[in-house]
Parts: structure tokens; sequence; C-alpha cells
């Protein structure tokens, strides 16, 4: 077997560790025209309207991203919570957003169904889901 290959393979892998380190644009963001500046753009660099609207508090369990939860489903999880908290944030407690969210995605993504409380609770921050 040739040298070369695993030494290409190597510096590939060099020049990508490299690129992460030294903040350069990913070879998938180049393609999609993601601009430089918006690649791995941390909360500071966004911009003041992405954020001043959102409630979650993200030291709680709620709000964190479970292991195998995909990103989409975390990012529309974090809607219906952010709805949830704007709407009945006074008479709701921790534990309660968590067990809706965890109800959320469980109808959401895969159709399970609760009692009539529940599915109007949650059917009322986000009008996708139906009663």
């Amino acid at each position: 077997q040739p040298f070369w290959p695993t030494a290409h393979r190597r510096a590939g892998h060099a020049a990508a560790v490299a690129g992460r380190v030294f903040g350069a644009r990913s070879v998938r963001a180049q393609g999609r025209g993601v601009p430089a500046n918006r690649v791995g753009a941390s909360k500071g660099t966004r911009e003041k309207g992405d954020m001043a609207d959102f409630s979650v508090d993200f030291t709680k369990s709620y709000a964190r991203r479970r292991p195998d939860e995909p990103r989409s489903h975390y990012s529309s999880r974090l809607k219906f919570i952010n709805a949830l908290i704007k709407g009945e944030g006074e008479t709701l407690t921790d534990e309660r957003i968590e067990v809706l969210s965890h109800c959320y995605s469980n109808v959401k993504y895969l159709s399970n169904i609760y009692n009539k409380d529940i599915m109007g609770m949650l059917s009322k921050y986000d009008p996708e889901i139906p009663m």
C-alpha cells in the first residue's frame, strides 16, 4: 500500500483542525453561501433582535438539549417553551414546563395523544398541533 493516501488524509485532518481553531470558514458553509461572519457565530456577534424577545432561562433543565434530540427538534421545543413562558410564566413551575416540553416533543414528533387539558395547552402555543 502506498504511503501517500495516509499522509494525505493526515494533512487534510490537520488543515481541518487548524481551520476550526483559527476560525476559518467550513467547506460546507462556503458552498451554501453563508457569510463568513455568520459561520459559528457566538451569541455576542448576532444581531440584537435575534434573542431580544426570548424568555427561556438556559440554566434550567428544560432548556437543555437532550443527547438524542436533533437540532431542529430542539429549536422548535425551545420556541414552544418560550411561547409557554410568555403566556403562562407566572402560573407554571419549572417542573411543569419541563413536563409540557416533553409532551410537546412526544406529540409533535411521535404522534402521542394526551388528555384534553394537555393537548389544549400544547395546541394553544403551537397551532400545528391538533386539538
